[in-house]
């Protein structure tokens, strides 16, 4: 399957098209990639890519206010629209609702119960608030709109809770390290026997968390709930 597809914009009763890498481009829209060059492929604006036709600089100058590449290609890939196959915007339609489930049964809960939503309960909740997911639109953003969406449907709350741990130097090392990467470090102290932390994780992660402690402590980590909220 191809990576170039192309992307265009009309303004001023005039089309104009670039040529793009598809994965780049999807890149770029997530915000893992900010470099314009290494997404646009060649070096033109065109009127017609298929036919080679390219702009002249009078008229991209009329359209866009300049002739530079770059600026143009920000602006088409900003207000334009790209390409793509009807199964390739299905499949990237897909994998956004799936990311955007994952990160709510990750962040939220069910104040009732005080742990997450299933994943198909909140799945079936976006279709009963009959959520529509744009396949180019930052997951991240399309989140806080569907959260919005489906708390009419479900409850949901986004809560936070503060631990303090205890754990035994000799698991200190790998304890610590799992905790950066799953939650906020907010104060430590080392003695010559353990490792003291105070740590926020999101209430919806809490099990996770806890029992990733329990693994790489070899199930010795005590913990104190300092706050929720």
């Amino acid at each position: 399957m191809s990576r170039e597809i192309i992307a265009r914009i009309k303004k001023h009763g005039m089309k104009f098209e670039i040529l793009i890498d598809k994965e780049k481009y999807l890149d770029y829209k997530e915000g893992r990639m900010q470099d314009l060059r290494e997404v646009v492929i060649g070096d033109a604006v065109f009127n017609d890519v298929r036919q080679a036709t390219r702009a002249k600089e009078e008229d991209l100058e009329k359209a866009f206010g300049t002739t530079d590449l770059f600026k143009i290609a920000e602006e088409i890939l900003k207000e334009g629209e790209v390409q793509i196959t009807t199964e390739e915007r299905r499949r990237l339609v897909e994998e956004k609702r799936k990311r955007i489930i994952d990160l709510i049964f990750r962040r939220c809960i069910n104040p009732q119960t005080g742990k997450p939503h299933p994943p198909q309960r909140i799945e079936l909740a976006m279709v009963e608030a009959k959520v529509h997911i744009d396949p180019f639109k930052n997951v991240e953003e399309q989140y806080k709109a569907v959260v919005e969406a489906i708390k009419k449907i479900i409850p949901l709350r986004v809560e936070y809770r503060d631990y303090v741990i205890r754990v035994p130097i000799e698991y200190a090392g790998k304890a610590r390290a799992m905790v950066l990467s799953s939650c906020d470090l907010k104060k430590e102290e080392w003695s010559s026997n353990y490792w003291y932390a105070e740590i926020e994780m999101l209430a919806a992660m809490e099990e996770e968390i806890f029992s990733k402690l329990n693994t790489v402590t070899h199930g010795n980590v005590e913990s104190k709930l300092l706050k929720k909220g």
